[in-house]
């Protein structure tokens, strides 16, 4: 029996397992709490061959709005050493799911609307199909509080649109809608509102009856993850390193204070 993820529902149906992040009330964000849950989650479902195929949505309006915002005014009361030590932790917990899903042998399929980031970004850039409708908005926001890309964006963003489209997007804290999506191939395909769910629906089942084994060694192959590790750590690295600089301290003043941030370390700009 598969165990869902804390603030996640879990059903499987004629071979397809479809997971909710089920927190409509903050945008299906993910608290930092809720990770290993989400390790044990994919870990289970690797192991269980009645899952042929698992589709990620987000209840009601968006897909997922990234992490816990309340992590970001906590932050302003610590210590910048505590803060680069809690972010180190908390980044390695996140490394562990970032490998449990790539390592999830069997197509994926990320069902999106509304905003996709953050943590969110992770189940959309690392599914094998994203299928969006026309309120989609991928959004790299990392830079507008002074951080780096995390939680495998830096990998899973520059297999898809190449290095230089993957820096224009996370350096600039682009914001990405349907159209520019489909475009970039960040949103496999685009529907109508009222069609994502039969679109999804239709193409999880036709996975669900294909030849299992060739499906799953065919993902393995084309996937060769072999690198993940070494770009998870170096994120790691790049995110403790952020945020002991004032231009995190700005970035989150800002964003809690819904203001332009003036980064000190541009401030000659």
């Amino acid at each position: 029996m598969i165990r869902p993820a804390d603030d996640s529902l879990f059903e499987i149906s004629n071979g397809v397992g479809l997971l909710t992040l089920n927190r409509p009330d903050h945008g299906n964000s993910i608290r930092a709490e809720a990770t290993p849950s989400l390790v044990r989650f994919f870990r289970e479902a690797q192991l269980d061959s009645g899952v042929r195929c698992l589709v990620i949505r987000g209840a009601r309006k968006h897909f997922c709005t990234g992490g816990d915002v309340q992590a970001f005014a906590r932050a302003l009361k610590q210590s910048r050493e505590d803060v680069q030590r809690d972010c180190n932790e908390r980044l390695q917990r996140a490394a562990e799911l970032v490998e449990a899903v790539a390592s999830f042998d069997r197509p994926i399929i990320a069902s999106c609307r509304g905003v996709v980031a953050g943590a969110g970004l992770l189940f959309a850039l690392a599914a094998d199909w994203t299928l969006a409708d026309e309120t989609v908005q991928f959004m790299f926001s990392h830079t507008r509080v002074g951080l780096c890309v995390d939680g495998g964006v830096s990998y899973f963003l520059t297999r898809i649109v190449g290095p230089r489209v993957a820096k224009q997007l996370a350096m600039t804290g682009a914001v990405v809608a349907a159209t520019e999506a489909q475009k970039l191939g960040l949103a496999t395909s685009i529907f109508a509102a009222g069609e994502l769910e039969t679109q999804v629906e239709k193409l999880s089942t036709k996975l669900a009856r294909s030849p299992q084994a060739a499906v799953s060694i065919t993902k393995r192959l084309i996937d060769d993850h072999a690198n993940l590790r070494r770009r998870l750590d170096a994120e790691r690295e790049g995110i403790v390193a952020c945020v002991g600089s004032d231009d995190f301290v700005e970035g989150v003043r800002a964003f809690t204070e819904k203001r332009q941030a003036r980064f000190p370390s541009a401030a000659d700009a």
